[in-house]
């Protein structure tokens, strides 16, 4: 078996290599029909055989078209039908539709989005006996954290992955050395191609993109930034870099869009609500119906024509036709939409639902929510990696930037931040009153079932650095207490 740097050189010393990527694919085909596999007794074998069929390969370009409303197939559709009516001549002309698409994916991309994203990280501090130094560096750790906009980057990160298939994080050092993030998205022309070792661990990271004509390809291992260059002749490997992080500095996600599943439900939707609209279009308005014999004079009661039927045997009518309501349509869209929203683990909640006839309780809100927290919990699981490493990464550009600073606070902070463990987690959002939340951390505290550092990073009024603050204001009262002192009587 090749060792890391042998398959790492492998990698670089041809760039068709780099460029591999496993492709993302919806459905699959069978290349053969099995033969009837027969009946097995209890605890019996059979021979192994290998897959027999094939996935379709569905292009990142097709995710960004069901993302915008403005490309779906539905506007492009012809078998969509159009209105004609017949004119007194007898001629035939053709009523104007505007097909219309419904942004039912984004919904679903944007719900997801809260639900995981929703609530800040949530950090611990895994140390038995933290030091007074252990924690002003972990609370400087969470306020750089606020200020370099960490969270933001990480939903930003979310959000690129349910809406294109993946998305990378690359931390970086600025020109002034800060330690920053950017995000890297196929909407921005970068295409991520991993790569991981026989153990399916990550060896080199590459990203392919194209500036002014010219191609790049940059990889990155634990040391090096590899750039491979192309201005219309032959790849040409540049001088590496080294990029300052232990680690590679580029953080990958991947996995399914967030419609995955429904993405023919929602195009079935699609196609049968414009129908409706069609029909609506055509003899949605009613006719203003008026039976007898008038004269042209009609009198004016109130703003109103009034008109006198004159006929002879006084028959006379005049009422308002409608047409008759397509209620089984209406039906069908409103069940294949509750289809999409199983399918998709995802609940939309219009103001046309909420009923205020009566107290709500949390937990049945919560209820309504189940498909959308039950998603969420497991993409929690799904992203912990990442959460991880983004730790690492900005835990280590953190330190060597305070230390080149000049700092003396600082002096040993690439050791210190080392020893440091910080775990960090998403935290599922969840509908909730906020009064009521801290109230039960309050009470919980006060009970001595959580611990006051607990408390103080689980209320949603705390700031990063809230447990010196006490600690500060705890110091101040010490010096303000007057001892009493006895008078002697002179």
């Amino acid at each position: 078996m090749a060792t890391k740097e042998q398959e790492i050189q492998r990698l670089l010393s041809n760039p068709e290599l780099l460029l591999m990527k496993k492709p993302f694919t919806r459905g699959a085909e069978m290349k053969g029909r099995r033969g009837a596999l027969g009946k097995v007794d209890v605890a019996q074998k059979t021979t192994a055989v290998l897959p027999q069929y094939s996935k379709i390969v569905v292009p990142q370009e097709q995710f960004a078209m069901e993302l915008d409303p403005n490309c779906h197939n539905v506007l492009f559709d012809d078998n969509i039908p159009s209105i004609c009516v017949k004119l007194t001549n007898g001629a035939y002309r053709e009523i104007k539709f505007q097909k219309l698409a419904v942004p039912i994916q984004r919904v679903i991309k944007d719900k997801q989005l809260l639900h995981l994203t929703g609530n800040k990280m949530q950090f611990t501090l895994i140390d038995t006996e933290p030091t007074e130094r252990t924690q002003f560096l972990y609370t400087t750790y969470k306020q750089y954290w606020d200020l370099r906009n960490q969270d933001g980057m990480k939903t930003k990160m979310v959000d690129t992955q349910l809406s294109f298939g993946d998305a990378g994080l690359l931390y970086y050092f600025d020109y002034n050395g800060r330690c920053k993030s950017r995000l890297i998205s196929f909407a921005d022309g970068y295409v991520l191609c991993p790569h991981d070792d026989q153990n399916g661990d990550r060896i080199l990271e590459s990203v392919y993109y194209q500036s002014n004509g010219v191609q790049y390809i940059d990889s990155f291992d634990d040391t090096y930034m590899y750039r491979y260059k192309c201005d219309g002749g032959s790849w040409v490997l540049e001088q590496p870099v080294a990029h300052g992080f232990s680690e590679i500095p580029l953080i990958t996600k991947r996995g399914a869009v967030a419609w995955d599943n429904v993405q023919p439900l929602i195009e079935s939707y699609e196609a049968l609500y414009n129908v409706f609209m069609a029909i609506q279009k055509r003899f949605g308005w009613g006719v203003f119906y008026v039976k007898g014999k008038f004269r042209d004079d009609g009198k004016k009661l109130a703003g109103n024509i009034v008109l006198n039927d004159t006929s002879i045997d006084g028959k006379g009518d005049a009422k308002f036709l409608t047409p008759p309501t397509p209620d089984g349509m209406i039906e069908t869209l409103k069940k294949m939409l509750d289809s999409i929203q199983l399918g998709s683990k995802t609940t939309f909640v219009l103001p046309d639902d909420i009923k205020t006839s009566g107290d709500i309780s949390g937990l049945a809100v919560q209820l309504t929510r189940e498909l959308d927290i039950l998603n969420a919990n497991q993409a929690v699981i799904e992203w912990q990696n990442v959460a991880d490493k983004m730790v690492r990464l900005f835990k280590e550009g953190l330190a060597k930037e305070l230390v080149a600073s000049g700092d003396e606070r600082f002096a040993t902070a690439i050791t210190d931040f080392a020893e440091m463990n910080i775990s960090a987690k998403f935290k599922v959002w969840r509908p909730f009153n906020e009064y009521e939340y801290n109230q039960m951390i309050t009470m919980l505290t006060g009970a001595n079932l959580l611990s006051k550092q607990s408390g103080i990073e689980l209320n949603t009024l705390s700031k990063p650095d809230e447990k010196k603050r006490l600690s500060i204001e705890a110091e101040e009262g010490e010096e303000t207490v007057v001892e009493p002192q006895n008078q002697v009587a002179q």
